[in-house]
């Protein structure tokens, strides 16, 4: 649902940066930000009125004034460098003005939205999808990246979360800051109340990309040292931030009890496999060892065949009668001399179109039957 936002702001930088980052984070917010009381005056009175109002408080009287004058009846937020020292507006709600923008993002959207602050995901935070397979080569990095772009496209806040030891993402963002997970870990261990802003600190977001991730390492240390415990800690920090709707994680194809804990603990697994004899044989293997504890969760497990040129030469042995959908094979990918061409691809884009479609992660706007039809 398309909301007009207003925000106001005596000081310009701040408040071009909370804009930006309102537009970027709430994509269905068209936000028209103001520094200058007579221009924030005037707004009010000619143009259509807005859903919501946010205005930190030295400008609140004007524009209540003008916002009673023009006849709105919209959502008012304001934003207070200390909540709870000034009398409350009747109808509006107070949150800190300074503050990571992650938490302000999510107060915002749930006194605008009415909602949890945690867009379409369910009630107990951002959800989890994990990309995974049990061999090698199986293309897990492509289909992640271009899961989270048209997750992004559709309306969906999303963090994109590569987990394998041996990270080659830098090819694709640049070098960035190779110690990012570490410092976050550290941050989780030793000063667990400065996690949020240590996490502000080290994320980065990619424009061609349309979400958020942390830089790769140089070393394999820090993934190679993941546990189970330390996983939920990470994925809690990110899934109660209130900044994404999903998390997309890109773990190596590893068995180990974090894997495990991290595919259980998915709202949904995207399975890849290969139509190759040795990798569809691991895929059974793992599958089966895991059977108990994964298929019979919460968890839902979806086989996906990527790299398909055609119907399947090998015979299928894993869950289901056949793989739930196939993204083809796409040769000219092995160059990677323009890292953008990855997302741009319109036989692999309609292909993931069609598994979000009938995952139910539609577009804002468009309903199950559309999509269906």
């Amino acid at each position: 649902m398309r909301r007009r936002v207003v925000l106001a702001a005596p000081e310009p930088q701040y408040a071009a940066k909370l804009a930006r980052y309102l537009k970027e984070n709430e994509p269905e917010w068209e936000v028209a930000a103001f520094s200058q009381e007579a221009a924030l005056a005037r707004h009010l009175r000619d143009a259509p009125p807005a859903d919501a109002l946010i205005v930190q408080s030295t400008m609140l009287e004007r524009a209540l004034a003008e916002a009673a004058g023009a006849g709105w009846q919209g959502k008012g937020v304001v934003l207070a460098d200390r909540p709870g020292e000034r009398e409350p507006v009747p109808g509006w709600a107070e949150v800190a003005q300074y503050q990571p923008l992650s938490r302000l993002s999510a107060e915002l959207r749930r006194h605008v939205c009415g909602e949890s602050g945690k867009g379409r995901a369910a009630s107990g935070g951002a959800q989890v999808w994990t990309v995974f397979s049990a061999s090698g080569g199986a293309g897990k990095t492509t289909v992640a990246l271009n899961l989270v772009r048209q997750a992004c496209e559709r309306g969906c806040r999303t963090f994109y979360l590569n987990l394998e030891p041996l990270n080659a993402t830098d090819l694709l963002f640049g070098p960035g800051e190779p110690d990012s997970l570490s410092r976050l870990l550290y941050a989780l261990q030793a000063n667990p109340g400065q996690v949020r802003d240590e996490w502000e600190r080290v994320r980065r977001r990619h424009p061609w990309l349309q979400a958020d991730y942390l830089d790769a390492p140089d070393f394999p240390a820090e993934r190679l040292a993941m546990s189970a415990e330390r996983l939920k800690q990470l994925l809690a920090v990110l899934s109660s931030s209130g900044a994404y709707d999903l998390i997309v994680v890109d773990p190596d194809s590893g068995c180990g009890d974090w894997h495990l804990e991290l595919l259980a603990g998915s709202d949904r697994v995207v399975w890849l496999t290969v139509d190759d004899a040795l990798c569809l044989r691991k895929e059974e293997k793992l599958a089966r060892h895991w059977r108990d504890k994964l298929f019979a969760g919460d968890a839902a497990v979806s086989f996906v065949r990527n790299k398909a040129s055609g119907g399947g030469l090998n015979r299928w042995n894993l869950p289901g009668s056949a793989p739930e959908g196939e993204l083809p094979y796409i040769p000219q990918w092995k160059a990677m001399d323009q890292p953008g061409r990855l997302l741009q691809e319109p036989a692999f884009c309609g292909a993931v179109d069609r598994l979000l479609d009938g995952w139910g992660l539609l577009p804002a706007g468009r309903s199950a039957a559309e999509a269906a039809w």
